[in-house]
Order: structure tokens, then C-alpha cells, then sequence
């Protein structure tokens, strides 16, 4: 055996590279879960299984070690909980951006008589609504053209100076509570257009009803409503790339305030 490989220092450097990297991963794993996009079931899981160890190899030389380096299996084992902990709290606010735009075409939905039509979205593997897939799949192409999967490993980088490894679960309850508030107001502010122009629809249909009670409402208030409803929807589509990228644009930094 070559000298240099009876030294203890030089074992006891690979042991700590070691550790830091499959800490890294951990938290690079978080991320990737509830990215949108990349940790989607879609993606075959060996390429994202490669993907979070080569984007793990990579950041590692630049990560700082540890001050405190796990002594044994439980220590870092919570060590691994709170690096989880981390990513996946990151990864959670562009997935609370996704969660609004289908609040909204949810609550599209509800007014144009599609929430009777619900169907597999394959990309979540949940049953959604017409409207709300749509602007989903919509949010997910800007997602990947804005460059937000690019600048949000490089909010995980950065994370790492707000929340070293060892410094505990990260997240300010109240902050979070705060985030799925504006969350939610954002996607009620998407659909207002159409529920505005539908609810407008609803009281001329009244209306209506009242002085000529002959009107068979029922049989047409679904087609007028929904073919309003399109043609807002439509238009809001043409509105949605100016309405969306600020938040894109925002959500690393937005994502990191959640850490301290």
C-alpha cells in the first residue's frame, strides 16, 4: 500500500467529501421532488435519479463543509431530514405558482359548466379540470423558456449561505401561511376576467327569466356561457405570459426568503 494512504488525515478528508456530498444530494433531491417539470413522473426515474447526482457532483466543490460533521447513523440522519427539509421547501413555492394557475382554471371551470368534465392530467397524475390543465401545461413551457429551472439550482446554491448544513429545519410558519395567501389571491386574480364576464352573463339570464319566463334558460345558458367564457379565456391566454413571468422572475428570491 503506497504511504500516502496510511495517512489518517488524508481518509478522514475522502470521509468528509464523502458525507457532504450525499448531504448535498439530499437536498438537491428535495428540490428536484417538487420542481415542476423535473420531478414530474413523466421523466423516467433513472434520469432523475442521474440528473440529482450529477447536479450533487457538481455543486460540492463549492459547498462549505459542515462545522459539525455527523458523528454517527443519527445524527445524520437528521442531518439528512433537514437538507430534505430545505429543497423541498424551495421547490414548493414554484409548485404553489403551479397550484394557483389551476386554482384558476378550476374556478373557470366551476363557471362555464366544465367542472363536470374532469379527466387524468398525465403530467400530475391527478384528475384536473379543462381550463386548469391548459394554463398548466401553459405555466410549465414558461417555466422551461424563462430559464426558472436554471436560476432555482442557482437558489440552492445560494441557499446554502442562508441555511448552512447543520443549521436545522428552515421555514418561517407564518411566512409560509403568507406565501399560499398571495398564492391563491393571484390565482383568483387570473380567473376574475372570466368569472366577471360569466357572472354579468348570469344576471342578464335572470333577467331575462323575469320578463319572459317562456325562455328555456337551462337549455341556454350553457352554450352562451361557455362560448363567452372561451372567448375571455382566449384572451387571457394572450395576457398570460406578461401576468406570469414577474412571478417566475421572482420566485428564486421569494423562495429563499422562506428560508430565513
Amino acid at each position: 500500500m503506497p504511504p500516502i494512504l496510511d495517512n489518517p488525515a488524508i481518509w478522514a478528508l475522502t470521509q468528509g467529501k464523502i458525507v457532504l456530498w450525499l448531504l448535498v444530494m439530499v437536498r438537491v433531491t428535495g428540490l428536484l421532488i417538487t420542481m415542476p417539470g423535473l420531478g414530474q413522473e413523466r421523466i423516467p426515474l433513472p434520469i432523475r435519479a442521474a440528473l440529482t447526482i450529477m447536479i450533487s457532483v457538481l455543486m460540492t466543490p463549492v459547498i462549505p463543509t459542515a462545522k459539525v460533521m455527523p458523528t454517527d447513523m443519527w445524527q445524520m440522519l437528521g442531518l439528512m431530514v433537514a437538507e430534505f427539509a430545505t429543497g423541498v421547501l424551495l421547490g414548493l413555492f414554484v409548485a404553489w405558482i403551479i397550484e394557483a394557475v389551476s386554482f384558476a382554471g378550476h374556478l373557470m371551470d366551476a363557471q362555464m359548466g366544465f367542472s363536470f368534465v374532469q379527466f387524468l392530467d398525465p403530467s400530475s397524475a391527478r384528475t384536473t379540470s379543462i381550463s386548469g390543465s391548459v394554463l398548466m401545461q401553459l405555466t410549465l413551457l414558461f417555466i422551461f423558456t424563462s430559464g426558472l429551472h436554471h436560476q432555482m439550482i442557482l437558489a440552492l446554491v445560494e441557499s446554502y449561505r442562508i441555511v448552512p448544513i447543520g443549521s436545522g429545519i428552515p421555514g418561517n410558519p407564518q411566512m409560509i401561511v403568507v406565501v399560499v395567501g398571495q398564492m391563491l389571491t393571484r390565482g383568483l386574480q387570473l380567473a376574475f376576467p372570466v368569472m366577471l364576464a360569466l357572472f354579468f352573463i348570469d344576471v342578464l339570464e335572470g333577467i331575462s327569466g323575469r320578463f319572459m319566463p317562456q325562455l328555456q334558460l337551462m337549455q341556454l345558458a350553457f352554450p352562451i356561457k361557455i362560448a363567452a367564457g372561451l372567448s375571455v379565456l382566449g384572451v387571457v391566454l394572450r395576457e398570460l405570459s406578461a401576468w406570469l413571468l414577474p412571478i417566475l422572475e421572482a420566485a428564486p428570491r421569494e423562495a429563499l426568503r422562506l428560508l430565513r
